[in-house]
């Protein structure tokens, strides 16, 4: 796991705050992404644990830090983390225009990776 997808797991784990709790579908959906980007046992234990605490997008979200590409992967990412349960609440939809803002997109710019997002999770949650 680099340290660039660390970031944008952390980043994920403050959206999964999103609605005051991490519930179980977000948890695994951050599991899975810490399988996906091949996190080693340390790192998956170090993310785990910090998902533990209460975390915002204000503190936990170190935009300076990402590039455009890191930034388009964490607005995908963090659509689709608020469709992990199955639907999306005012709170998520709050939280994923405020990480919009923050990583300097246009509503315009973003429409397009959160409607994909939404997308791909609509699909997923057919299949299961």
């Amino acid at each position: 796991m680099t340290p660039k997808e660390k970031t944008i797991v952390k980043s994920l784990v403050a959206v999964a705050w999103a609605d005051g709790t991490v519930k179980e579908p977000e948890r695994g959906m951050i599991e899975g992404l810490l399988w996906a980007f091949g996190a080693s046992d340390e790192d998956e234990q170090e993310i785990l644990e910090y998902a533990k605490k209460k975390r915002t997008l204000a503190d936990d979200v170190p935009v300076d830090e990402l590039e455009k590409a890191d930034r388009e992967l964490l607005l995908a990412h963090a659509a689709l983390l608020t469709h992990a349960d199955g639907k999306q609440t005012k709170g998520e939809e709050k939280v994923l225009a405020k990480l919009t803002e923050m990583l300097g997109f246009e509503k315009a710019q973003a429409k397009p990776i959160i409607e994909g997002a939404r997308d791909r999770a609509k699909k997923l949650a057919e299949k299961i």
